[in-house]
Formats: structure tokens, sequence, C-alpha cells
């Protein structure tokens, strides 16, 4: 057990964040690259700039969502999100941060850091419960959907245990490594799945912006097709 906690502490963590960093720096080349060939195209080179960046808090934090029908769902999608961002400032993170790259940020105090977790835990499975009772929600969710809101719940939830050993039904030995390993899969994987979004959300409403601008002669091609020539399209 102790080589595996050695392992899981040393290569497999630094693996594991090289895999994250360069994946997601690909992928934030890729989308500059693409917005930037989307807007030389475009016919309609203005852009709201204001209006964009307005949206984008918005989408990011999703108050205004929170009303009508999806209230209870954007309610534990909230919670869920929140109780991630709180691993952020844990100090056991922060100390690893701190160990590895030189520098950190203050910390959560622990009474708030563990009520962070607990929300998060508690909007995990609501979102889980609300996948699995709503017909709608059953068939907008994949396969990714299931066991990536799993997988983000087994580090959470082993580094609880971790923080609280008077709490652990198994050895600490164990949970910590379950911890570590389920942690740094997700690492791993999140330039490879809709985790993604953690990087990508600032370019999102810009590309649906740019979405709406047709390249020039495109309004032209459109109303061939419809056979509607000289139509307003």
């Amino acid at each position: 057990m102790e080589s595996l906690l050695i392992f899981a502490r040393g290569p497999a963590l630094y693996f594991a964040f090289a895999v994250c960093g360069l994946g997601m720096l690909r992928l934030l080349g890729l989308a500059a690259a693409e917005l930037a060939c989307a807007y030389w195209r475009a016919g309609n080179q203005r852009m709201p700039h204001r209006w964009v960046l307005r949206q984008s808090l918005r989408w990011i934090v999703p108050v205004n969502a929170l009303r009508g029908a999806r209230l209870p769902y954007t309610a534990a999608s909230l919670a869920f999100h929140l109780g991630l961002l709180a691993s952020l400032f844990l100090p056991g993170h922060l100390a690893v941060l701190k160990r590895g790259l030189g520098f950190g940020w203050p910390a959560l105090p622990p009474g708030l850091s563990d009520a962070l977790t607990l929300l998060g835990l508690a909007g995990a499975a609501g979102l889980l419960l609300f996948r699995l009772g709503s017909r709608q929600l059953r068939a907008l969710s994949g396969f990714q959907d299931w066991w990536l809101l799993v997988l983000c719940a087994v580090p959470v939830v082993s580094g609880y245990f971790v923080a609280h050993p008077a709490a652990n039904p198994l050895p600490f030995s164990l949970i910590y490594l379950v911890h570590l390993l389920s942690a740094e899969l997700l690492l791993a994987l999140v330039p490879f799945t809709k985790l993604a979004h953690v990087a990508l959300f600032a370019f999102t409403r810009v590309s649906w912006e740019l979405g709406w601008h047709f390249v020039p002669g495109a309004g032209e091609r459109v109303r061939i097709a419809l056979g509607k020539q000289g139509e307003p399209v």
C-alpha cells in the first residue's frame, strides 16, 4: 500500500497534471484559432464586446436561471459546482500546489470548506435523482453524463473522509489512495470529456455570437438553395 501511495503522490500526480495542462492548452489554442478564423471570414465583424462579457458572466453565475420549472435542477447544478470549486481552496490541496509550484492563495476556513463540500455532494445527488426521475433529462443524458457525475463525486467523498479520519469507515491509507487516484483520473480526463468546459466556457458566448455572422456571400447561397432569390433571408 505504501508503494502505491508513493506512486500516486509522485509520478501519477505529475502525469495527471501534465496531461490536463497540455491538453487544455491544445484545446484553448484550437478554440482561439477557430474563433479568429470565424472572425476574419464573418461578413459583419462588429462584436458587442460588453454584451458578450455580461452574458458570459451571467452564464458562469446562473442566478437568473434560478426560477421557473428548472429551479431545482439549476440549484442542484450550482451547488455541485460550488462544491467542486471549493476544492481549489482546501488547505491540503494548496499545500501540494505550493510545494510543486512555489505559490498558492488563501485557504477557506475548515467549517466553510466542509459546508461547501457537503453542499457539492448534495448537489451531485440531486442531479443524479433529477436525471433518473425526468424522462426529458434521461433522453438528453448520454453515458458520459452519468459516469462523469459519479467520477466527480468520488474524490469529493473520499477527500471528505481523508479530512475527517474519525468519520472514515475504511482504512485511512485505502481511502487516501482512492482520493488520489480518482482525482488524478479526473484531471487526466478533463481535456477529453465535457469537463473541458472548465476552461472553454470563456469562448462559448463569443462563438455563439460569431455563429450568427454569415461569411461573405452566404446569404445569397442560402437564397439559391431555398429557391428564394431576391427575397430577404
